[in-house]
C-alpha cells in the first residue's frame, strides 16, 4: 500500500476497514524502510576499491542480497554493509593493566562521507 503523498481524507479512505493486524503490519512496513549504498559510497567509506566491493557484492557476502534496478544500478542495505564489514574485525586481546577501552562498535550509518 502506497500511502505517500496522500492527503489525510485519503488516507483515512484507504485505511477502513483494515482490521488492527493489517494496520500494524502497514506500520512496521513503513518504519523499517533501511537505508541503501551504492557500491561507490560502501567503498569510499570502507577505504576498499569499488571493484573489490562490487565483487564481495557479488559473491553474497553483503548478506547474501542486494538490489538491482538496473543493469549498472546496483545498492545494498545498511544491515548488509555492516554484516560484511563485521567480517573483517579483528578482536585484539587487552593486555593486562591495560586501562585504555575499544571503542564500541559502530554501525555504517554512524560514518559520515568524507
Amino acid at each position: 500500500m502506497n500511502l505517500s503523498g496522500k492527503s489525510r481524507e485519503e488516507i483515512q479512505k484507504a485505511l477502513i476497514g483494515k482490521s488492527r493486524k493489517e494496520l500494524i503490519d502497514i506500520i512496521c512496513c513503513l518504519v523499517t524502510v533501511e537505508q541503501h549504498y551504492k557500491p561507490a559510497e560502501v567503498a569510499a567509506r570502507s577505504g576498499m576499491k569499488k571493484r573489490t566491493v562490487l565483487a564481495d557484492i557479488h559473491a553474497g557476502k553483503f548478506g547474501g542480497e542486494y538490489y538491482k534496478r538496473a543493469e549498472n544500478q546496483i545498492t545494498v542495505s545498511a544491515s548488509g554493509v555492516n554484516a560484511w564489514r563485521e567480517s573483517f574485525r579483528v578482536v585484539v586481546p587487552s593486555m593486562e593493566g591495560d586501562s585504555q577501552q575499544a571503542c564500541p562498535n559502530r554501525s555504517f550509518n554512524s560514518h559520515s562521507a568524507r
